[in-house]
Order: structure tokens, then C-alpha cells, then sequence
């Protein structure tokens, strides 16, 4: 089995952490702060974190779902404030074009 093959990911696996920081190529002190922090989903098994193949190959679209979220957080919070500077008399004017 050539090295390409043996690092592809197997989304019904339960991989240990130096797996899975071999298969995302990264040191495992990096997977554990992945899946401290919750970028990373896994499963804590007493002192032993396991992390599921499906959860390696949907990392893109975690951190993406994250960044939307922070965003339309953001927006949500300071929806006052850009109303006070672009919603008043002085920019009506622009409010036509």
C-alpha cells in the first residue's frame, strides 16, 4: 500500500490523536488543540480523545459554517450602530441613488 493510500480517510473510523494529526499532517499537539478548542469534533473517552473519520473530512466546512456565524453575529450586534452612521438626514441623499 503506497504512503497516499494509507493516509486516506475513512469517515466510519475512530482515529486516536496521533492518527488523525498523521492524517491532517500536523503534530498532535496541534489535533489536540483542535479538538480542545472545538474546531475539531471528537469524542473524549476517559484521558483519550477519539475522533471520527467524517469529523477529519468535515473540518472545511465546520471552520466555514464558524465564519458565517461570527459574522452574522456581528452584523446582529452592531446593526445600532451602522444604523446611526449610514441611516440618518445627512446621507438621505444617497439613500435615492
Amino acid at each position: 500500500m503506497s504512503t497516499l493510500e494509507s493516509l486516506a480517510i475513512q469517515p466510519n473510523v475512530y482515529y486516536t490523536v496521533e492518527e488523525a494529526a498523521q492524517l491532517l499532517r500536523v503534530s498532535s499537539q496541534s489535533m489536540l488543540t483542535l479538538l480542545e478548542s472545538g474546531k475539531a469534533r471528537g469524542v473524549k473517552i476517559e484521558e483519550e480523545w477519539r475522533v471520527l473519520g467524517a469529523a477529519l473530512l468535515d473540518l472545511t466546512a465546520h471552520e466555514e459554517q464558524t465564519e458565517s456565524s461570527l459574522v452574522s453575529e456581528w452584523l446582529a450586534a452592531s446593526n445600532r450602530s451602522l444604523k446611526e452612521v449610514w441611516d440618518n438626514d445627512e446621507d438621505a441623499v444617497y439613500d435615492k441613488l
